[in-house]
């Protein structure tokens, strides 16, 4: 059996187990049912499907137990990383595209430009050999056009775009959207990389935007129900709490950097959240909301 059949067979148990508990011969029977699993061969015996669960923990970090009482298997642990759990969905999407093929129009994307990615590996390589790069790169904030020539530190994904996070002259830290770099040359320059925790610096960020003068400060949002639903199953910011949930209002908190771009993701969400604390940004998103009505 090929590794890429493992793999595939991998995330499909992993997905049934995450939907509901099931036995060896359920898990089977799912996968008769789906017309890739039968064209990837990815019915096992009952000693492969053991082996796989050993395997799971190990690579994904998902711990799979057996109900000896009710015969069904469940996920005990679920300590996939986000790297890992993305990979999984990418190869997922990519099982798709190519399912899709043949079943006409069946799966339609949003049309967008290039996310730039065609770049992350040499970056990746640079980064990781601490080697100097330099770009063209177009600012959309005055549309012009700059050389440029960076220490790189890390990717970073925000708002589903790229951004190369990297150090520009003096300890300057600026980002730069992938989509934006063009004519990219990874150098033979070796720098010292300065230490700088990506993780810890975003931590407490909504977004690209950082290192400006918002400090983190405790956020109330309300939002109406049918919003809140979305909001709550898929959070604004990893700092999120549910504090209310009723018929009338879904109150969230948050611990957050209020920039410019939280507070435009506020904005997005029109009549259906309303900011309660604190005050200072409830009276700008007051002000915006007034400026924008003075438009029409």
């Amino acid at each position: 059996m090929s590794v890429r059949q493992t793999i595939k067979r991998h995330y499909k148990i992993i997905s049934l187990l995450r939907l509901r508990p099931l036995s060896y011969e359920e898990v089977q029977e799912e996968m008769n049912m789906d017309p890739d699993s039968i064209e990837e061969s990815l019915l096992t015996s009952q000693r492969t499907f053991q082996r796989d669960i050993l395997d799971i923990a190990s690579i994904y970090g998902i711990e799979i137990e057996s109900d000896r009482s009710q015969s069904k298997y469940f996920i005990k642990d679920d300590l996939e990383e986000t790297h890992s759990q993305r990979l999984r969905e990418n190869f997922e999407i990519l099982n798709a595209i190519r399912l899709s093929k043949s079943l006409g129009n069946s799966l339609v994307f949003e049309e967008r430009r290039s996310l730039g990615t065609q770049n992350m590996a040499g970056l990746l390589h640079a980064i990781q050999n601490s080697l100097k790069v330099k770009f063209d790169y177009h600012k959309f904030y005055d549309d012009t056009d700059s050389k440029r020539e960076v220490m790189p530190i890390a990717l970073k994904e925000a708002r589903n775009r790229w951004y190369l996070i990297a150090e520009d002259g003096d300890t300057i830290i600026k980002n730069f959207a992938l989509d934006r770099i063009m004519s990219l040359l990874i150098t033979e320059i070796k720098f010292k990389p300065i230490s700088y925790n990506v993780h810890q610096e975003f931590k407490d960020t909504f977004g690209i935007i950082n290192g400006t003068n918002e400090k983190p400060v405790n956020v109330l949002l309300s939002f109406t129900p049918r919003e809140g639903r979305y909001i709550e199953s898929l959070p604004l910011h990893r700092s999120q709490k549910l504090i209310t949930k009723n018929d009338e209002e879904y109150q969230f908190t948050y611990f957050i950097r209020p920039t410019y771009d939280f507070k435009m993701e506020l904005l997005s969400y029109g009549d259906q959240v309303k900011v309660i604390e604190p005050e200072t940004l409830r009276q700008t998103l007051k002000k915006k909301l007034i400026e924008a009505i003075d438009l029409y």
